[in-house]
């Protein structure tokens, strides 16, 4: 028997209402729990907390003064937008925390009442945002179409048109001492104070993450995202045909990806011994460390969750916010981020001016490297990620490694990125003056002296000791003059006197009969042995650059004789 249907319930959506019934529904009872699905700041790793901008263990931004000239109803709409428009995922966290922190230095001096085309052009002034503006106008854009008396057109116009910011220097390509990449000299330097700072402190964790920046010129955020994961030997390994274990670096500044944190490819590298015992230990280290902090047994299956660089701090920090704003169990969260060790902490280290170890068990663990002395500035090495990576990136170009092979080893998609790198007019002109060198040596050994045409215009004219002679057929022929003020020390004058600067021969003085004698002595050098020779086997004699130094000074002598 088919059951009867009952009437579908009517939605009144009359002002005034004449009659109810059952079936009758009115607006007010289908407004249920509107806020079920609504973001709660608790949930979020980037939430508020009062006009605090807090990206979980990373940044706190403190945005009272931005909101100081804005409505209640503006600024409540900005922060929760901002929420919104961060979960877009069209910027990384990390770009939205960087965008908030150039809002907040520009409105230093110009809070806003309204983000219309006066704010823009004063805030443009500001280096940050000025380097900020097509991501200014991204966010104020999706702000308008949910809050539209938010943002004016015309500051959405201004912003499109304005003029990037002014492009800076190359400090790939820079020769500022400061700021270029370091000298053979200077990377040694640092290399032995890393390796010095190891064996005085033995902490392994502040060695390593320096040695891995030397080895590998990877940013701070790579290092800082590893995992015991990482490290693969045997059967694990992906370069099959080389015998070294690897270290597999998650990629950064990747597009597309959905996770930012260890979301994209993964750089695979081979790893020498040294590092890769150093990070055995480092592992044993870890696990004791999380063990002792959070009750846990680490089963061989989590050991690869765990992050490579930590601090117990980090670890208790991490399991409070796990536990308590996120609502997460810690111990079933062991890969989560907020373990890793932070990126500020990570630079620092690479800079020489901090130590970071595990637990400061030891006090003298703490002891930072001493940093070397540049020898271009005089002053204490500035040395940073960028620098070693410029650094290690140009190292490898001077040593001839293929563009398509030094891109792959930076992590770079294109080999475009990289022709900075290869722009090396330092290292050209070395091997141009490698190249040169057997054709200019001639040049700078023929003669460079001051020819006179009589002893009077010598330097030192009344100095008997400062005349040069050549004996030939028992005679002694004067050949120039000496213009050196100090004693000379050279023997068989005046052979070699014709290399010397301060050498000023004689115009007219018998400088064939000379070359004729270096000559006949040189033909005996070459040849053959034979008894009664004048070659010494010993200690052969090369007389060419004595040769031509002569020839060039008849030439000039010739020369200067036609002026007459």
């Amino acid at each position: 028997m088919k059951k009867p249907t009952r009437a579908q319930p009517i939605l009144d959506t009359r002002e005034i209402n004449t009659g109810v019934d059952e079936y009758t529904v009115l607006p007010e009872d289908i407004a249920l729990d509107l806020d079920a699905t609504a973001r709660s700041a608790v949930n979020g790793r980037v939430f508020w907390k009062g006009d605090n901008l807090i990206h979980l263990g990373y940044h706190n931004i403190d945005c009272e003064l931005l909101f100081s000239n804005l409505t209640f109803e503006a600024k409540e709409s900005f922060k929760q937008h901002l929420l919104t428009f961060a979960d877009t995922q069209r910027f990384s966290l990390t770009v939205v925390m960087y965008l908030i922190s150039a809002f907040c230095a520009a409105s230093k001096e110009h809070p806003p009442r309204i983000f219309d085309s006066t704010w823009v052009s004063q805030v443009l002034q500001n280096a940050s945002m000025r380097s900020r503006t097509f991501q200014t106008r991204i966010f104020l854009d999706y702000w308008k179409d949910r809050y539209p008396k938010s943002v004016t057109d015309e500051a959405l116009n201004l912003l499109a048109q304005a003029a990037p910011s002014p492009v800076t220097s190359n400090n790939v390509e820079s020769d500022d001492p400061k700021k270029s990449w370091l000298t053979d000299e200077e990377y040694d330097d640092v290399l032995s104070a890393t390796w010095q700072n190891y064996d005085l402190t033995g902490s392994t964790q502040p060695a390593l993450i320096r040695l891995l920046a030397l080895q590998y010129a990877r940013r701070p955020s790579q290092i800082s995202a590893l995992k015991f994961g990482d490290l693969k030997s045997g059967e694990m390994k992906v370069l099959t045909q080389m015998h070294e274990n690897e270290i597999h670096f998650p990629a950064v500044k990747e597009q597309g990806v959905e996770t930012e944190f260890r979301g994209g490819k993964f750089e695979i590298h081979p790893i020498a011994d040294h590092l890769w015992n150093m990070l055995i230990v480092q592992r044993k280290e870890v696990i004791a460390a999380f063990e002792k902090k959070l009750g846990l047994t680490i089963s061989p299956a989590t050991i690869d969750k765990l992050p490579i660089f930590i601090t117990h701090k980090r670890i208790i920090d991490a399991a409070e916010s796990l536990k308590h704003i996120l609502g997460k169990d810690p111990a079933a969260h062991l890969d989560d981020e907020l373990f890793h060790l932070r990126l500020l902490t990570i630079g620092r280290i690479i800079q020489l001016t901090y130590n970071s170890t595990i637990a400061y068990v030891h006090p003298h663990r703490v002891i930072l490297p001493v940093r070397p002395v540049s020898r271009r500035t005089g002053k204490p090495l500035a040395c940073n990620a960028i620098r070693l990576r410029h650094t290690r990136a140009r190292k490898l170009a001077r040593m001839g490694v293929p563009k398509a092979v030094l891109s792959y080893w930076l992590g770079h998609n294109h080999d475009e990125a990289i022709d900075s790198y290869y722009n090396d007019p330092a290292e050209e002109a070395r091997k141009l003056d490698e190249r040169m060198s057997s054709g200019l040596i001639p040049i700078a050994q023929a003669f460079h002296g001051r020819i006179i045409a009589t002893d009077a215009e010598a330097t030192y004219p009344n100095n008997p000791v400062k005349k040069l002679e050549f004996a030939k057929d028992g005679m002694l022929k004067n050949v120039g003059r000496c213009g050196l003020f100090s004693f000379c020390t050279t023997s068989s004058i005046p052979l070699p006197c014709y290399r010397c600067r301060s050498f000023e021969p004689l115009m007219d003085a018998p400088h064939e009969e000379v070359l004729a004698a270096l000559r006949f002595r040189q033909a005996q050098e070459n040849e053959m042995v034979k008894l009664g020779s004048a070659r010494n086997l010993l200690i052969p004699i090369d007389l060419s650059d004595d040769i031509r130094a002569v020839e060039r000074c008849i030439q000039l002598c010739k020369i200067k004789r036609e002026q007459k």
